[in-house]
């Protein structure tokens, strides 16, 4: 594997999860940069997408906001950092409005070809320790693996 994306000023990438898809590398990195595949399946199970955008391309962005079956918008937006089809994907990760905290966390997402089947590998990096504690006690790794879940599935269809 290609060593992981630094960041400057940022912590080590540690690995978040890992995660095996049932589709290959080429399908499933497609499935992160294709507007209407990624909006069926970027966000928690029962929500809706209620935005989203993308500009393809490395300082180019991608926004999704999702909602909750009451009606909570959750805005997210990225900053790409990297695009290496179908290796890798590297964005800067962070909510889409003025809140307070609202540094960024980078991402890396790692395709591993497993025969026809895709092993994940998510990492983060994180500007500081108290925010990589913030964000791992919010329940990333579950929501996570719920939109991998729904991958899984959107890629079956």
């Amino acid at each position: 594997m290609k060593e992981l994306f630094k960041t400057e000023n940022y912590l080590e990438p540690m690995l978040l999860l890992d995660y095996k898809i049932d589709a290959n590398c080429n399908t499933v990195y497609d499935a992160w940069t294709d507007l209407e595949v990624f909006k069926k399946w970027f966000c928690p199970t029962g929500f809706s997408v209620a935005l989203a955008e993308m500009d393809l391309k490395v300082g180019g962005y991608f926004r999704v906001h999702m909602k909750s079956p009451e009606g909570e918008i959750y805005p997210t937006k990225g900053e790409y950092l990297l695009l290496d089809k179908p290796n890798r994907l590297v964005y800067k990760d962070s909510w889409d409005d003025n809140r307070e905290n609202n540094e960024p966390t980078v991402v890396e997402i790692v395709f591993e070809p497993l025969g026809n089947k895709t092993l994940i590998k998510i990492y983060s990096s994180f500007a500081t320790e108290k925010q990589k504690k913030n964000v791992l006690s919010s329940g990333i790794v579950d929501g996570w693996k719920m939109f991998f879940k729904n991958l899984n599935t959107v890629l079956k269809e």
